[in-house]
């Protein structure tokens, strides 16, 4: 990897492709090339597809692919300049402006978790008890509230989201941050749907407090007391709604 594909690594394998003579070295340049051009960029992949030999005797690049690695773009301020956000979803823009990992899919119920493998795991959950996760949205380990209220906002502008599943384990992120900012985003945006909330870790105890508290300004919202009984709530709630 340091030194990266080297002169005879690309002639044997234009051989092996079967090229010969001339075309040989010139595929082997192209293979090199486009080795450099993965690295330099910080390319996830660099692909050329299709790579043509023409009737007269030339190698052309016909068409190509490259993704690049989204943590490198603060170095890549050239790829990072080509980006276009009217060919992006409107939400997946919103997300990553808030530092916020979401995906949209096909289901109806809203995930809002602290960590990839929770999320995860909370997908899978809301499949075993029969319902389908409409997202997956990871606010991270030191989400703000201001960071929280907008993950919210994206799940509710979501028009087939019926039902919201917070699950939340406190670490970095303290689970009473995101209980404040839960009832602020209902504050703000209002919950017209179920939102069934799932709180362990730091200042549980005291996030517990704050939803309780809350509860007659937000008659939708439920406490869980573990992530099966929350997900066994937020499908339950929603299909009775």
């Amino acid at each position: 990897p340091m030194l990266g594909l080297l002169p005879f690594q690309a002639r044997e394998l234009a051989y092996k492709l079967g090229f010969r003579d001339k075309l040989a070295g010139e595929a082997a340049k192209l293979m090199m090339n486009l080795a450099k051009v993965f690295i330099k960029s910080d390319a996830s992949l660099a692909e050329i597809n299709p790579l043509v030999v023409t009737k007269d005797g030339q190698l052309l690049a016909i068409d190509a692919k490259i993704n690049f690695d989204d943590n490198a773009m603060f170095r890549q301020k050239a790829v990072a300049a080509l980006e276009d956000e009217s060919q992006e979803r409107p939400l997946d823009v919103r997300a990553k402006k808030a530092n916020l990992n979401y995906i949209a899919l096909d289901g109806n119920i809203g995930c809002l978790v602290n960590g990839a493998g929770l999320a995860m795991s909370t997908m899978d959950i809301i499949k075993l008890y029969g319902a389908e996760p409409a997202n997956f949205l990871d606010v991270g380990g030191s989400v703000t509230a201001d960071g929280a209220i907008e993950a919210f906002r994206i799940i509710l502008a979501d028009s087939n989201v019926k039902g919201i599943l917070v699950n939340i384990f406190g670490g970095i992120a303290k689970c009473d941050v995101i209980a404040e900012a839960l009832v602020k985003a209902g504050q703000e945006v209002g919950f017209n749907v179920p939102v069934v909330v799932r709180l362990e870790g730091t200042n549980a105890d005291k996030a517990r407090k704050i939803l309780a508290q809350a509860k007659s300004q937000l008659p939708t919202l439920q406490a869980a007391s573990d992530l099966t009984d929350a997900a066994k709530k937020v499908t339950s709630a929603v299909k009775a709604a």
